[in-house]
């Protein structure tokens, strides 16, 4: 610190001690005061209120975008799409099969004259072939029939089952397609659907050309009878025939498995089979 110089010795000579020495502390005080002004210190200090914390934004989440429903696919209708058949498709050939055994014997032919078919007749234990009007069964729809009953059955022994080897025209009001495989086809759905128990099952056993015609062969599956029958399978051939006629022809034979011992019965009645 400098010397105090001889002026102001003279000018504080006057002032007692303890006067020079308030006055150096008072001095000393306002220099710590403006010294704490000009460093902006000393002094209360307010604290500055806080600043509140950004909210996030809130997430925006994307609409979805629209999707096309997926269709629904729609069964293709098919003919008499009740049935429940194990088919051979058009144009698969699917031989008959053999059956052991001879079956019955021919014993000559018969001719159909309203359909042009001629084909054997067949032996015991087969009635003789004969015009619809003068069979058991009279609907109408048939021109030649040959049947025999294969067993009596119901609790008071009045109902009877058949085999049946009938020839008629292809029916009008039956949906036959295009083909003669659509005509043999038409025939034994609805053979199925008409002249079978509720709950028949088929199942394609052949599909093959037979001279001017096309032969199916079907199996019918018959649930149990509660009336006692005993016929639980029947072996359905049908056989459609370009005649030359508006329609064509339909040759039908079937045989319960009671008799399946007359099954070769269809291969005679196929081998003969002739247009007039």
């Amino acid at each position: 610190m400098p010397a105090t110089s001889e002026r102001m010795r003279g000018l504080l000579a006057p002032f007692p001690g303890w006067v020079r020495l308030l006055g150096a502390a008072a001095l000393v005080a306002e220099l710590v005061v403006g010294l704490n002004l000009a460093t902006g210190t000393g002094g209360t200090v307010t604290a500055a209120a806080p600043v509140p914390a950004p909210t996030p934004p809130t997430p925006v989440t994307p609409a979805p975008a629209p999707t096309t429903p997926t269709p629904t696919p729609t069964p293709t209708p098919t003919p008499s799409s009740g049935l429940v058949v194990t088919r051979i498709g058009e144009g698969t050939v699917v031989t008959l099969p053999r059956w052991p055994g001879r079956g019955s014997r021919s014993i000559g032919r018969v001719t159909d004259p309203r359909t042009g078919l001629s084909f054997a007749e067949l032996g015991s234990p087969w009635r003789r072939s004969r015009p619809i009007g003068d069979g058991p069964i009279k609907d109408g729809r048939y021109n030649l029939r040959q049947t025999f009953a294969t067993e009596t059955y119901g609790p008071d022994g009045d109902r009877q089952w058949w085999a049946d080897l009938d020839s008629q025209h292809l029916w009008s009001d039956l949906d036959a397609g295009d083909s003669l495989y659509d005509a043999a086809r038409a025939m034994l759905d609805h053979k199925q659907e008409g002249s079978f128990p509720a709950g028949t099952t088929g199942r394609d056993l052949a599909s093959q050309p037979v001279g001017h015609g096309w032969l199916l062969a079907r199996m019918m599956r018959m649930p149990p009878s509660p009336d006692g029958r005993e016929a639980r399978q029947e072996l359905s051939v049908a056989i459609a025939v370009d005649t030359g006629r508006k329609r064509p022809a339909v040759l039908w034979i079937t045989i319960p498995d009671t008799h399946r011992r007359l099954w070769p019965d269809v291969h005679t009645v196929v081998k003969s089979l002739k247009v007039t």
